[in-house]
């Protein structure tokens, strides 16, 4: 299997955006460079589109190995849903090592590290509007060596683009999109949208250089939907991966998320699997309100009161 999880679900994403670049005739709801950048780092593609976090107790989002990793799968989704790598937020690229391509990894965890790697579009033409939100919820952060070993579990049920085939509709990422249905995949029905990551990450690691920047230490929160500065400090991700997790060889690698974590991501969402389903199928007059980003990010320094 050359795609892992991360591949998995996030090419329905991809797919939405790629699907629509040789169809002049079709408004796909791209934003237009003349679009207002409403911070720094937040492509105009997502000015319609936010992220929401929570945590299981004792998980604080806004300092530590927990806010990076935040900032991480963050990053990865902006990157990702505007089909641009260089989206990213500042340091990234510091914090992650290169992805090795699948012929390469030893490890299934060692090949979408960073966002756009092998089989994906690399080219941001055609890339559309994003709508709605996608949940992310904290459920696990735990020492491992010299680091943190962080699951999170995302609802990509709520997230929306403008159809393709029916003007002035909105269809969800995760649904067919010239019939709306929900997309099959190897998912149980109860599983639909929900996807546990898993991520390893130390302050320990060579690769990070000799000049990275201190800890950060100052709570990010606040209303803005990005960081303005580099939140990774001397942080490194040395794994992640959307679904396989081990060596590439071993078939149980593909299936780590079951049952456990995928069932206790499915029961941390909002919405049950009826509710789910439903806001996935179809075609919408309107997406989802996005809402605010929570808990989102500090001001600009020049921004602040």
């Amino acid at each position: 299997m050359r795609i892992t999880r991360i591949a998995a679900c996030l090419f329905a994403v991809v797919s939405l955006v790629s699907g629509c670049i040789d169809d002049p005739k079709t408004d796909t709801g791209a934003t237009t460079s003349e679009s207002k950048r409403l911070f720094q780092y937040w492509p105009p593609l997502l000015n319609d589109f936010r992220f929401r976090w929570s945590a299981e107790p004792g998980i604080d989002l806004t300092t530590g190995p927990a806010m990076v990793v935040r900032a991480y799968v963050e990053a990865y989704g902006v990157a990702t849903f505007t089909v641009d790598a260089s989206n990213v937020y500042p340091g990234f690229m510091r914090a992650t090592p290169e992805n090795l391509t699948f012929k390469q990894a030893e490890l299934l965890q060692q090949t979408y590290v960073r966002p756009l790697g092998e089989g994906y579009p690399t080219t941001p033409k055609g890339a559309v509007a994003h709508f709605g939100y996608e949940i992310n919820h904290f459920l696990e952060l735990v020492p491992q060596g010299a680091g943190w070993e962080a699951i999170v579990c995302t609802g990509s049920y709520p997230h929306f683009v403008a159809s393709r085939v029916r003007p002035g509709k909105f269809v969800a990422v995760n649904a067919d999109a010239v019939t709306g249905e929900p997309y099959k995949g190897g998912d149980k029905p109860e599983d639909l949208g929900v996807y546990p990551v898993r991520i390893t990450l130390t302050q320990h690691d060579p690769r990070i250089g000799p000049d990275a920047p201190g800890d950060v230490t100052t709570p990010q929160k606040g209303p803005a939907f990005s960081p303005d500065l580099d939140v990774f400090g001397n942080w490194f991700i040395t794994a992640a991966s959307f679904g396989g997790w081990g060596p590439k060889g071993d078939t149980k690698s593909l299936h780590w998320r079951y049952p456990e974590p995928q069932n206790r991501c499915n029961a941390v969402m909002p919405q049950n699997a009826a509710e789910r389903r439903a806001t996935i199928t179809g075609f919408r007059d309107t997406p989802p309100p996005h809402g605010d980003a929570i808990p989102g990010w500090p001001l600009p320094i020049g921004d602040r009161p």
